[in-house]
């Protein structure tokens, strides 16, 4: 047979040899690539490693050494997708408990039953629609505020969803309408007796508590790609809230606004900060508000040479500066055309052709005047990007900075989208049960997401909804013991009593009527 090829021997560096190639820089003159061609050769079936004790300084090339030449690349090692705990969650009912975990399970049940204890001496007869709550109860309560958001029964009333004749018996198989609706009216996440003084320093007090553990877990659950999206979420709400807020072009208009961070390709919810006004908000001298919403959801993640994009709420020129230089990492937005950096010829109108752009270069930021082709109805486009260097333009006529801008914006929309779609939102006159049910719409959200990335990695079916996250009780349990759904009871074959007799059917699946009176209907 033929003789196989001789291997070439291992070639080692010195560690200056290493220093050199990883922290060249280059200047303004032209540099001499050829020894750096030399070295690494692309035919050549050469292994580099360096060699231990090889070097100026005769000691060895440690792991610590390696650590921090990866630190000072360009791009830094991560994987994107849940993290090791996540990753062992392989059902939708284990994917959801991560985020609702049991810390703040018996926060709620803790200041609920203080509630229902003083809400019971308000009635002669104490029955068990007034009993203190237990976490298996709350779990189930939990259970019918998701399955009524995948029914889009969210707007019904509560009599509307136990009415057994339109409604599924899952509702009534978990719980009486009057104690949903009384567990509902005593819902508290926070102690009474403090409120008052804890609300003169934080507006959010009466819920700040569960909020920082459910958005904890986001932070540690999930590791995102390499374009982060930061944006606004309104919380439809009508009722009394002393930092309500009115956007005109939401489609709730009125309500709490949340400033969320979102990964751009998943839409996994990240981070969020409730937005309590200009003058509570704590920032630094000079910096405006959308550079210290910005600056704090992508803390986490500073120096990893993650992209952020953002809309002109946030984007401006110190931003994109101090991102660049102090958190390494890189900006791309929207700005508006009343910032004072803004040159005016950028801004006009009259010196563009439809469809043509413009750009202005400084050392470390790219600014883009864009005038759609419908020029007569649009304002010229302005983005601002510290990432971008060249005057690209793609086929569509558009540049580079706007392509990317269209694709990696939609983080925080696309997530709000999915919130209102499946959501449940009911009406209420009580704010933090508002960000409540925000809480769960966004915790159904990423437990979606996190479940559809397991399955793709073990090879399962995804899941195309989460509509059954929590175990219902069935009827008859004194305690709300969760068990199996109704409809999904197993059991012997038995005749349908809805079918004639000679055609004798036979069927194992149980309705709510069969299981309180042994009829199958």
């Amino acid at each position: 047979g033929k003789k196989m090829p001789k291997r070439k021997p291992l070639k080692y560096f010195t560690q200056k040899e290493i220093e050199e190639i990883l922290f060249r820089e280059s200047s303004d003159e032209d540099v001499d690539h050829v020894e750096a061609e030399e070295m690494y050769d692309s035919d050549s079936d050469v292994d580099y490693i360096p060699k231990p004790g090889d070097d100026d300084s005769d000691r060895e090339f440690s792991a610590s050494d390696i650590g921090s030449y990866q630190d000072s690349c360009t791009m830094p090692a991560f994987t994107p997708g849940p993290t090791p705990e996540a990753s062992n969650a392989d059902t939708p009912e284990k994917c959801f408990t991560l985020f609702f975990e049991e810390q703040i399970i018996d926060e709620i049940v803790t200041w609920t039953n203080i509630r229902i204890d003083a809400e019971v001496v308000k009635y002669r007869k104490i029955t068990g629609t007034f009993q203190r709550t237990t976490p298996a109860e709350v779990r189930a309560m939990l259970g019918i505020c998701i399955f009524s958001g995948c029914q889009m029964d969210n707007h019904l009333s509560s009599k509307e969803m136990w009415n057994p004749a339109t409604a599924a018996p899952v509702y009534r198989a978990a719980m009486s309408e009057g104690r949903f609706s009384f567990l509902l009216s005593c819902l508290r996440f926070d102690d009474p007796d403090t409120r008052q003084e804890r609300q003169a320093m934080d507006k959010f007090a009466p819920i700040r508590n569960i909020w920082q553990i459910f958005i904890d877990n986001c932070k540690n659950l999930y590791v995102p790609s390499q374009n982060i999206t930061v944006d606004e979420q309104l919380l439809g709400f009508r009722g009394r809230c002393p930092f309500r807020m009115c956007i005109p072009n939401k489609p709730a208009k009125y309500g709490i606004k949340l400033v969320l961070a979102n990964d751009s390709q998943s839409k996994y919810l990240l981070t969020g900060i409730p937005y309590l006004g200009k003058l509570v908000t704590q920032r630094q001298d000079g910096q405006s508000l959308g550079q210290h919403f910005t600056k704090e959801l992508t803390k986490q993640y500073h120096h990893t040479n993650r992209n952020v994009t953002t809309d002109n709420w946030f984007t401006s020129v110190p931003l994109a500066i101090d991102l660049l230089q102090n958190c390494g990492m890189t900006l791309v937005g929207t700005i508006k055309a009343n910032k004072r950096q803004i040159p005016q010829v950028m801004k006009v109108k009259e010196n563009h052709v439809p469809g043509s752009s413009a750009f202005l270069f400084t050392k470390e930021l790219t600014l883009v005047s864009f005038l759609p082709d419908k020029a007569s109805k649009k304002k010229v486009v302005l983005l601002l990007s510290s990432m971008h260097t060249q005057p690209s333009i793609r086929p569509t006529r558009k540049p580079e900075v706007i392509e990317f801008y269209n694709k990696t914006k939609g983080g925080v929309d696309t997530f709000d989208q999915m919130c209102a779609h499946y959501g449940y939102g009911r009406k209420t006159k009580r704010w933090p049960l508002c960000v409540f049910y925000g809480m769960i719409n966004a915790g159904v959200i990423n437990s979606w997401i996190i479940h559809n990335e397991n399955a793709m990695k073990t090879g399962e079916n995804q899941i195309v909804l989460i509509c059954s996250v929590l175990d219902i009780p069935t009827p008859g349990t004194l305690e709300g013991k969760a068990g199996p759904v109704a409809a999904e009871s197993s059991g012997p074959l038995v005749r349908c009593a809805d079918c004639p007799t000679g055609l004798d059917r036979k069927t194992r699946y149980r309705c709510h009527v069969w299981l309180s009176t042994g009829v199958n209907r």
